[in-house]
C-alpha cells in the first residue's frame, strides 16, 4: 500500500492541486487497467471484425496516452495540463471507439458524459460546461458530416449533465474552502495555545526555580506533605540538619521518616500532632531531635473552597537559644536560691530589731525599720517568683497533691491579703457558691499562690471599689476561681501581652507600681501545670475579672 500510496501521490504544496493530481492518478491508473483488460479480452474472443479492431487499437492508444499523461502529471506545475490531455484523450477515444453513426445517435452517446463529469472535479466547476461544448460539438459536426439530423435531445442532456457536474463540483469546492478555512483558524488557534502553554510553562519553571533557590537559600528546614501527608518537598537545610539527603524524604508519609526515631516519646507525638490537629496554624513547638531543638511552625494549606490540599512545617534551629534559656533558668535559679537564705535571715533579725528583742528603738529607728522589712519582704517575693519562673521554665515545677479543705483556702487568702486590701482603703470579699464542694484534692500551696498573686495584682491596679472572689462549681467535673476588680482595666490590644514573662503593660499606672511581670506568668503556668484554663475579661475603666477553670480531680 505504501508503494502504491507513493505512485499515486504528487508532492506539491498546494493542496487542490495535491488532490486533483492525485485524483488525476488514480483515473489514469483506472483507464490503464481497464484498457489492459479489453485488450486481453478481444485477444481471448480471438474474434476478428472492424469492432474488435477499434476497440484493441483504441485501448492501445489509450493505454499509451495515460502513460504519457501520468508522466506529465508528476512534473512540477503541471497538473492543470496533465488534466486537460487526459480529458481530450478521453473524448478522442470515446470519438473512435464506435462507428460514425453510433457516436452521432447510438449507443456511444452516454460515454461522452464521462468526461464531463471528470472535469468538474479535475480541472474546477465551470470545466464540465466546456466538455460538454466540446462533446455537442463533436456530435453535431459528425451528425452534419453524415449528413443526418443532430440528436439535440443529448445536446441539452450534456449540458444539463455540465450543470449537475457544476452544482456538485461547486458544492465540494466551497465546503473544501470552508473546511480550509476552518483549519486555518484552528491551526492559528493551536498555534496561538501552544505559544500561550509555552510562555506559561516558562513561567512555571521560572516560578518552580525561584520557589526552589529560596528554598535551598534559607537556613531554616521546610518540609511541605500532600493531602495524604506524604513528603513532597525537603529542603537541603532539613536534610543537613537530620542528616537525611531531601531526595530520600520524598514520597514518606511522614510518621515513616527514618530518624523520627530518635525524638523521644513526648517530642514525637508533639510533631505528629502537628499534623493532626483540627486547627490550621501551630507555631513555636520546641522539640529536641538529636543534638537539635527546633521551634516548629506547621500550617494547614487550604484551597479557595476550602479543601486540604496539603501541609507545610518549617523547623527553625533553636538550639543556641534553647542552650541560653537553659543557662538563664539555671542562673535564675541558682541566683534565686542563694538570695531566699540571705534575705530571709534580714528579714527576721529586722522582726527582732522591730519587736525591740535587742532594746528599745527610737521612733525614728522604728520607722526605719519597717521600710527594711518592707523592701526586704518586696524582694523577697520577687526573689521567689524568680525561683518559680526558672523552675517552670526548666521543667522542675511539681505540684504536691493532696486531699485540703476550700475554707482553708479562703481563710489562707484572707489572713495574707486582709490588710493589705485596708491599708489601701478597698473592699475584699470572697463567696463560696452553694455546690462547691468542701473538700478538693490538688496542692492547695499553689492554689494559694495562685489567688494571692491574682488578688495582689488586683489590689495594685485598683484604687477605689473592691475585690471579690468567686469559687463555684459550673458542672461537676470542674471548678472556678473568679477574681473581679473595679481597677483601672486593661486595653485589648495589652491583653496578649500580660501572661508573657517580663511583660508589663507600659503606662503610667505601671511604673508607679512597680513589680518586674512574673506574677501573672505563673499563675498562668501553674493552672496549665494543674490542667487548668485562665480567661481574661476587661475594659479601660470597667475593672477586669480574671476565670480560672480546674479539673475536679479524685485522690
Amino acid at each position: 500500500m505504501s508503494f502504491l500510496n507513493q505512485i499515486l501521490t504528487v508532492p506539491v504544496t498546494d493542496p487542490d492541486g495535491a488532490r486533483r493530481r492525485r485524483l488525476l492518478n488514480i483515473l489514469l491508473l483506472g483507464v490503464s487497467v481497464i484498457s489492459i483488460a479489453v485488450i486481453f479480452i478481444v485477444l481471448a474472443i480471438n474474434q476478428s471484425s472492424q469492432d474488435m479492431s477499434i476497440l484493441i487499437y483504441g485501448s492501445l492508444a489509450t493505454l499509451g496516452g495515460t502513460v504519457l499523461i501520468y508522466l506529465i502529471n508528476r512534473s512540477r506545475n503541471s497538473g492543470f495540463i496533465a488534466s486537460h490531455l487526459f480529458l481530450i484523450l478521453l473524448m478522442v477515444v470515446m470519438t473512435f471507439s464506435d462507428s460514425p453513426e453510433q457516436v452521432a445517435t447510438g449507443r456511444a452517446l452516454f460515454a461522452f458524459t464521462i468526461p464531463i463529469i471528470m472535469a468538474s472535479v479535475l480541472v474546477g466547476a465551470r470545466a464540465s460546461f466546456v466538455y460538454a461544448a466540446f462533446g455537442d460539438l463533436i456530435i453535431i459536426g459528425i451528425a452534419l458530416w453524415l449528413r443526418i439530423e443532430p440528436n439535440f435531445p443529448a445536446v441539452l442532456g450534456f449540458l444539463l449533465v455540465a450543470l449537475i457536474s457544476w452544482l456538485s463540483a461547486r458544492s465540494l469546492e466551497q465546503v473544501l474552502n470552508e473546511l480550509r478555512l476552518m483549519n486555518r483558524d484552528l491551526d492559528q488557534r493551536v498555534a496561538q495555545q501552544t505559544l500561550d502553554l509555552t510562555k506559561a510553562l516558562t513561567r512555571e519553571r521560572e516560578e518552580a526555580g525561584r520557589i526552589h533557590a529560596i528554598l535551598e537559600g534559607i537556613a531554616d528546614g521546610v518540609l511541605v506533605f500532600d493531602n495524604r501527608d506524604q513528603v513532597i518537598i525537603a529542603n537541603a537545610a532539613l536534610g543537613r540538619y537530620l542528616g537525611t539527603p531531601p531526595e530520600e524524604m520524598i514520597g514518606q508519609h511522614f510518621a515513616d521518616l527514618n530518624r523520627l526515631s530518635e525524638l523521644t516519646p513526648k517530642s514525637k507525638q508533639e510533631v505528629l500532632d502537628l499534623f493532626n490537629t483540627p486547627d490550621q496554624y501551630k507555631s513555636n513547638v520546641r522539640v529536641k531531635w538529636d543534638k537539635y531543638t527546633f521551634s516548629v511552625n506547621a500550617s494547614r494549606v487550604i484551597d479557595n473552597d476550602g479543601e486540604l490540599i496539603g501541609k507545610v512545617a518549617v523547623f527553625r534551629d533553636f538550639t543556641h537559644e534553647a542552650e541560653v534559656e537553659d543557662l538563664k533558668s539555671i542562673f535564675l535559679a541558682t541566683v534565686s536560691h542563694e538570695l531566699r537564705t540571705p534575705l530571709s535571715a534580714i528579714l527576721g533579725y529586722s522582726e527582732m530589731l522591730k519587736e525591740q528583742a535587742f532594746g528599745a528603738l527610737t521612733e525614728k529607728q522604728n520607722s526605719t525599720m519597717i521600710r527594711i522589712m518592707n523592701n526586704t519582704r518586696r524582694l523577697l517575693a520577687i526573689v521567689n517568683d524568680l525561683l518559680d519562673q526558672a523552675q517552670i521554665e526548666a521543667g522542675r515545677m511539681r505540684l504536691i497533691q493532696r486531699q485540703f479543705q476550700v475554707q482553708d483556702l479562703v481563710e489562707g487568702l484572707h489572713g495574707v491579703m486582709d490588710q493589705i486590701a485596708e491599708d489601701k482603703g478597698l473592699t475584699l470579699a470572697t463567696q463560696v457558691e452553694v455546690g462547691m464542694p468542701e473538700t478538693l484534692y490538688g496542692d492547695p500551696d499553689r492554689l494559694q499562690q495562685v489567688l494571692v498573686n491574682l488578688v495582689t495584682n488586683a489590689i495594685k491596679f485598683t484604687d477605689t471599689g473592691g475585690i471579690w472572689i468567686r469559687l463555684f462549681t459550673p458542672d461537676p467535673s470542674c471548678w472556678v476561681i473568679e477574681v473581679k476588680d473595679t481597677g483601672i482595666g486593661i486595653a485589648l490590644e495589652q491583653q496578649s501581652k500580660i501572661f508573657e514573662p517580663f511583660g508589663q503593660i507600659e503606662d503610667l499606672a505601671t511604673r508607679e507600681h512597680g513589680g518586674i511581670g512574673l506574677g501573672l506568668t505563673i499563675v498562668k503556668n501553674l493552672v496549665i501545670l494543674m490542667d487548668g484554663e485562665i480567661r481574661l475579661d476587661s475594659q479601660p475603666g470597667h475593672g477586669t475579672t480574671f476565670t480560672v477553670n480546674l479539673p475536679i480531680k479524685q485522690s
